[in-house]
């Protein structure tokens, strides 16, 4: 068994509340400021649409863009924005200061960002974390900037092939299951369909591109993912502004919380069964009532499913056959994706939680390391890394790099882990799956932040 403690032995930069530094004209951290007692979200609603409202109404900057201590107007960007207009659109009048740091490795963007500058802002911010110049964060982009020109952080031909090859096998699967009504074929094509959406979510961190849309082929939607998790879970990770923990409850509360009940403790294994075939089912029962009460306009892209059940029904010899294996299909994929999604990264009792102590230096990269682990038995493989939430760690701090680019990043990674004293390591997959039922199971905080250690060890 191969244990894991990323942040053991970590020495924490001094005081790191009172410094402030300047770099290309972006002072990276005023007083240092920290989460809101309850998100507005809470009272808005726990939904895509209700955390950007509910992150509107706590950050309270107006009708801007936040980045650190300065305010931006970026109306007039938006639409010429590499990345696609959406991710400029859909964060307006909230601070993006954690999304603009890892969204960006080269210099380029801070350049562009100070054309569209408005006035400083003084207030502390409505997040815990830092970006010092000297801190672990930007000294890991210094490092893999050159790496990345030499090498590009877009997807190579051998992840554009699989992707595509995914996407091929599950529409030939699914039509061959229609023809010969067979739910072996079709439970085969959702768990294809699964690790299909599975390598696509690493296209839709990315700027936009067709393949980002082989993500809606499943009941989930693109769109709303880059809130819940590329704006939500990536940047504010098992905290109470991530949506990927706060959503889950009452029915999984990974957070330490002494109130939890003994279902909840210890017999989410137990109901795991009848919630993983049904999540994505609920997840568009969700979205159906947020369109028809219109809190969130209907995407052409929330019409494949629908396009899907058609085709199935036109091929299969009934209508009644077709709905049937439609639903097959999809618990199947829902089935695979969310076992995967809960077991693979984030949950461990020696991962922190919010309510949790604390980290003393709170360097968003570190804090980053603090709630993510990474499986030995992935490492090296292209295939499992992209259809199974791979290289995660790298994945969480570099999150627009493609996944077939993160393992050359090692190197340099490892680097500055040595250079912080973070003795980097691997856990097995079965020790992060037994993990995350002992962390549901957990209800008592870690008293020591991450980094103590023993005066004694």
């Amino acid at each position: 068994m191969i244990k894991m403690a990323p942040c053991e032995g970590l020495v924490p930069e001094a005081n790191a509340e009172e410094k402030s530094q300047t770099h290309n004209g972006l002072i990276t951290n005023v007083s240092s400021g920290k989460f809101k007692d309850r998100p507005a979200c809470f009272d808005v609603g726990i939904t895509t649409v209700g955390w950007l409202k509910g992150k509107r109404i706590d950050d309270d900057i107006g009708p801007y863009w936040r980045v650190h201590n300065k305010l931006y107007d970026l109306t007039d960007f938006a639409k010429i924005h590499p990345g696609g207009k959406e991710w400029i659109t859909m964060t307006k009048g909230t601070d993006i200061t954690e999304a603009f740091e890892s969204s960006h490795i080269s210099l380029t963007a801070e350049k562009i960002l100070s054309k569209y500058f408005v006035k400083d802002i003084d207030t502390p911010r409505n997040s815990p974390y830092t970006f010092h110049e000297d801190g672990f964060f930007r000294t890991l982009k210094r490092k893999v900037r050159p790496v990345l020109e030499k090498i590009g952080q877009g997807p190579s031909r051998q992840m554009l092939l699989m992707q595509d090859m995914l996407f091929i096998g599950f529409i030939g699967l699914t039509i061959c299951a229609s023809v010969i009504d067979s739910k072996l074929l079709v439970i085969f094509a959702g768990i294809v369909l699964a690790m299909n959406i599975m390598c696509a979510h690493n296209f839709f961190h990315q700027r936009d591109s067709f393949r980002m849309y082989y993500w809606d082929f499943s009941l989930l939607t693109s769109y709303d993912w880059r809130i819940s998790h590329g704006l939500s879970h990536h940047l504010f990770t098992n905290t109470r502004y991530d949506l990927e923990i706060v959503a889950l409850e009452p029915v999984y509360v990974f957070l330490p919380k002494p109130g939890k009940n003994f279902l909840q403790r210890y017999l989410a294994q137990v109901y795991q069964v009848v919630i993983a075939p049904t999540a994505f089912y609920i997840e568009l029962i969700k979205r159906i009532y947020i369109v028809v009460t219109g809190q969130t306009p209907l995407r052409p892209e929330n019409l494949l499913p629908l396009l899907e059940l058609v085709v199935m029904c036109g091929l299969s010899s009934s209508v009644a056959t077709g709905i049937r294996l439609w639903l097959i299909l999809h618990a199947a994929c829902s089935s695979w994706f969310s076992t995967i999604g809960v077991l693979v990264a984030h949950h461990h009792p020696q991962i922190y939680h919010e309510g949790d102590k604390f980290r003393e230096n709170p360097d968003w990269g570190l804090c980053q390391l603090d709630a993510v682990r990474d499986r030995i038995e992935v490492k090296g493989n292209l295939f499992l890394v992209a259809t199974t939430f791979g290289d995660h760690s790298l994945h969480h701090l570099l999150p627009t790099v493609d996944h077939s680019k993160l393992d050359a990043l090692y190197p340099a990674f490892f680097e500055t882990c040595h250079e912080f004293n973070i003795p980097f390591e691997f856990l097995s997959q079965w020790e992060l799956a037994r993990g995350t039922y002992q962390q549901l199971a957990r209800n008592k905080p870690n008293p020591n932040p991450p980094g103590y250690k023993d005066k004694h060890d």
